[in-house]
């Protein structure tokens, strides 16, 4: 059921996304789907935790900052691969049960870097709400290569009031996601070391 609620939005895209589209996929009253999770909001927190049961553990051997980026990386591949439904996993604090060994190992590392208790909630919820929003920037069109539209927009601006803009304009016509991605969990894990003094 689940699944097939995933492939409807995914074919859908949210704003397209219903109860009923599920039923017919399905062959059932769109009222049984909504007796079983209770709500459409149960039916998206569920879809949202299919999405997590498709993340592997992390190998606790790593240390905490290469735990984090390969948690990351799954993350940024999951949104990739499913970017209609993705979305929904900024919905939720835990997703559910496929959530929590995943959250479990975010909190291990985020200890083993050596953040001080008190600031460890704040820490891991920081960590998700970046990779996360990272993600969906990435499937949402944000970060990618600038057109060619919107490179002759800057060009057009004049020299003296843009120069930075002007001149770094150009490189984004062959900007690496990717890079961005990685350089973003850079920058977030040094944050993270600075937290803990290290």
């Amino acid at each position: 059921m689940v699944a097939t609620a995933v492939r409807v939005m995914e074919a859908t895209g949210e704003t397209g996304f219903s109860v009923r589209k599920v039923g017919a996929e399905m062959g059932c009253d769109p009222m049984a789907i909504l007796y079983h999770f209770k709500s459409k909001e149960g039916l998206h927190r569920a879809m949202a935790d299919w999405l997590t049961a498709q993340l592997r553990p992390v190998p606790a051997a790593l240390p905490w900052d290469a735990r984090l980026r390969a948690l990351a990386m799954q993350y940024r591949q999951l949104a990739l691969q499913y970017r209609g439904t993705f979305g929904l996993m900024l919905r939720f604090v835990n997703t559910g049960v496929s959530d929590f060994a995943h959250i479990e190992a975010v909190y291990g590392a985020i200890c083993d870097a050596g953040v001080p208790e008190a600031e460890v909630p704040a820490v891991v919820l920081s960590w998700y709400a970046a990779v996360y929003g990272l993600a969906a920037g990435e499937t949402g069109g944000m970060i990618r290569p600038a057109t060619q539209a919107e490179q002759d927009e800057v060009a057009a601006l004049p020299d003296a009031d843009y120069p930075l803009l002007k001149r770094f304009m150009p490189r984004f016509a062959s900007l690496d996601s990717g890079a961005v991605f990685e350089a973003a969990l850079g920058m977030l894990h040094a944050g993270i070391r600075v937290r803990a003094g290290q």
